[in-house]
Order: C-alpha cells, then sequence, then structure tokens
C-alpha cells in the first residue's frame, strides 16, 4: 500500500517506497545510536550492517533501511553491496606449514577474498602501518578451493577467508570483510614499539574469544559422499 502526506494545503502527496521505508525505521528504532548512516545521514545504533563500497573499497555504516534496501539490489552495476552478516569456523581446515611459511605473514594472522576488481584473490595481513599484501599465488589459492571446498562459497569482495595460526592457534574462520577491517584497525592503533606491545595482543586474542563466540561450525571439507 502507498503512504501519503499532508502537502501542507489539505491535500496529500505520495510519499516515495524509499523514504516511507527509512522513516519506518528510524520509527523502529530505540537502541542509543552511536554513528550516522554514512548513506542517508540517519542514526545507527550499535550492530548496525555495513555496506562495502566499491570504489573506495571500504565498508561504510548502513542504518536498517538502507541494508534493506541493498539486500534486494546487489546487482554488480551497485557501488554499494551488503556485507551479510555469516560467520563459520571451519573445521578440518587444510593448510600446509609449508603453504604458510611461504606466506611470510609476520603476525600469524591473513584474510583473503576474492577481489572482483582485480579478477584475482587478494591476500593480506594486518601490520601497525596497515594491511600488507601478502603473495599468493593463483596456484596456491587453488590448492587451498580443492582441500576445503568450503571456500567456493566466498563471495567476491564481501567475504573473506580469516587464519590465525599464533602460537598453538591453527584455526580457520569464513568471516564479512568488515571483520577484517576491524581487526586491521585494533591492530594498528594498539601496536606499540617494536614487538606490538602486551595491549595488542591481549586484544587480537579478545577478537578471535569473540569471534569463536559468534561463529557457526561447518566442515571445510565435506563428508564422504556428500556434494562439495
Amino acid at each position: 500500500m502507498d503512504a501519503f502526506d499532508d502537502d501542507g494545503g489539505g491535500g496529500a502527496v505520495r510519499r516515495s517506497g524509499l523514504r516511507e521505508l527509512i522513516l519506518r525505521g528510524r520509527r523502529k528504532g530505540t537502541a542509543k545510536p552511536v554513528g550516522r548512516c554514512e548513506l542517508c545521514a540517519a542514526p545507527v545504533a550499535e550492530g548496525h550492517r555495513h555496506l562495502l563500497d566499491r570504489e573506495e573499497r571500504v565498508p561504510r555504516c548502513a542504518c536498517a533501511p538502507c541494508a534493506v534496501l541493498f539486500d534486494r539490489s546487489p546487482g554488480q552495476g551497485n557501488r554499494y553491496v551488503l556485507i551479510p552478516d555469516r560467520r563459520w569456523r571451519l573445521r578440518d581446515f587444510e593448510l600446509d606449514d609449508a603453504v604458510w611459511a611461504s606466506l611470510a605473514v609476520p603476525v600469524s594472522v591473513l584474510f583473503a577474498y576474492r577481489d572482483s576488481a582485480e579478477g584475482r584473490v587478494m591476500a593480506r595481513y594486518p601490520s601497525p602501518a596497515g594491511a600488507v599484501e601478502a603473495a599468493m599465488e593463483p596456484d596456491v589459492w587453488a590448492s587451498l578451493e580443492q582441500v576445503n571446498p568450503v571456500l567456493r562459497h566466498l563471495a567476491a569482495d564481501v567475504e573473506a577467508l580469516l587464519v590465525d595460526r599464533r602460537g598453538a592457534a591453527r584455526d580457520a574462520w569464513l568471516v564479512p570483510i568488515d571483520d577484517c577491517h576491524r581487526l586491521v584497525a585494533l591492530l594498528r592503533t594498539r601496536w606499540k614499539g617494536l614487538a606490538g606491545g602486551p595491549q595488542v595482543w591481549s586484544a587480537l586474542s579478545g577478537f578471535f574469544a569473540e569471534l569463536r563466540g559468534r561463529a557457526g561450525d561447518v566442515p571445510a571439507r565435506p563428508l564422504r559422499g556428500a556434494p562439495a
């Protein structure tokens, strides 16, 4: 059903569907705002969704109505695309120690995603200077995907494989790309001195503990006889 506003003279003017959706979302929102939607400037609460700005390659804060709008219009021609909200811990993920060593990741944390603009998989790790590209050859990704078919389900640009090999950890996750941006910001802003300092490593542990609490658990490889 169409909604209408009073035009000030006793008549009625049709309210656009988008405007009505935004106004309805504002009326329903009761959580304390922590920022503004970067599309329409409406207040956003903690836990709000993000859109990927494909031109700038950065996440943008989105109010609920704008998130719904771009969830319904995910076409490749759009500048903005809604970042999914699924998180999976990839059980029995297979990553050879020699392959990992070849990536030369100094902080033992890496994320990789399909970059549609570059037409290839990009691998990066967090550093005091921001995200640094790691040299992942196409055949390395192809072999990872072959032994871990769950990687075929990564949504281009907006989801990533996140690997944690700090200390005894050997964890792999499928996460929204904004989680990776948050991880990069965490390390960049808390790093102290040459080795980072205890605060940054404690914050990294807290990040992965929170992720473990939010993520579902799925096999990286299908059960015998099941389709990949």
